[in-house]
């Protein structure tokens, strides 16, 4: 196996010490009443399931709560969730845009701050993409950061910037990307970024799979031996839909609500265990059912060892 790259530089830890494991989300707005549920199933063990990892109350450690900078009372709720369900809150703000071209805004960085206080969260978790266009925020229709050398400066100063105000780290995450702009690889501009601006990195597994895919590469680089291995600190995954085009083209879309693919089980095997400060693997599901993201959880449970064997 492939041992993790030293930046150069000590990586503090961040978050509770010693806590890693298997996170879920839901809809913060639509789907609470899911959550709850599968959060109190998972304190159970599942039927027939021995005493092995993720069988009982372990099965997720961790909760990702999607909103906005203004959502003050739903951060409330979702903190409170976490509390009494004995859960870890991850933040991934809607609204916090370290690639786009408004400039960014230091009271909605102090909201953002808030929130973080407000759900305990040791890191904001955000995609490299444009999430705000003009003041509307994009939501579903991000603009994924080109691939080119010249977006490492960009996001640099704004990602120096939004931590400095936060007060909090930020994990850099690759978006989906639905159209391709440039030709370097995505995990080695991460890399450059969280170096220069000294902050943390989410590897979503699915993205990159469907964005090599797309470009007709292998799912893992030579490139890969020299990632920022120990800078990781967040993994992502889930299902994945393979849409094909006339010429040959194909494009590969995230589908949070189907199963995770042996594709990307394969992908996250290579990768995954080569980050020693690994903290926590998300089963994106938004729009399952309870029953089918209780399982889904489960299952990357199962699973998770294998992951955690740089630590």
């Amino acid at each position: 196996m492939t041992t993790a790259v030293s930046t150069g530089s000590p990586v503090p830890e961040t978050g509770p010490p010693g806590v890693r494991g298997i996170c879920f989300s839901c809809d913060s707005i639509k789907d609470m009443d899911i959550a709850e549920e599968v959060a109190t199933r998972l304190r159970t063990p599942a039927p027939g399931a021995g005493g092995g990892t993720g069988t009982g109350a372990t099965a997720a450690t961790w909760y990702s709560v999607g909103i906005l900078a203004t959502d003050e009372e739903l951060a409330l709720r979702c903190a409170d969730f976490c509390r009494r369900h004995g859960l870890h809150a991850l933040f991934h703000p809607l609204d916090l845009d370290v690639c786009g071209t408004d400039p960014l805004d230091d009271r909605l960085l102090r909201l953002l701050g808030r929130r973080a206080d407000e759900l305990d969260s040791p890191w904001l978790n955000i995609d490299l993409a444009m999430w705000v266009r003009q003041g509307e925020t994009l939501l579903e229709s991000l603009v994924p950061m080109p691939l080119v050398d010249e977006a490492v400066d960009w996001a640099v100063d704004r990602v120096k910037h939004a931590q400095d105000v936060i007060g909090r780290p930020l994990t850099i995450e690759n978006a989906p990307y639905p159209f391709v702009v440039g030709d370097r690889d995505i995990l080695t501009l991460m890399t450059r970024i969280a170096e220069r601006a000294d902050c943390l990195m989410t590897i979503d597994v699915g993205h990159l799979y469907g964005l090599r895919t797309q470009r007709g590469l292998p799912p893992v680089l030579p490139s890969d031996d020299d990632i920022a291995w120990d800078r990781v600190v967040e993994a992502h995954m889930s299902g994945t839909f393979v849409r094909r085009f006339e010429g040959g083209v194909r494009l590969v879309d995230d589908k949070h609500d189907w199963p995770v693919g042996d594709e990307v089980w394969e992908l996250a095997d290579a990768l995954l265990p080569r980050a020693p400060r690994l903290r926590s693997v998300m089963a994106e599901a938004e729009g399952m059912s309870a029953d089918e993201l209780t399982e889904s959880v489960r299952r990357f449970a199962r699973r998770a060892d294998h992951w955690w064997s740089a630590s």
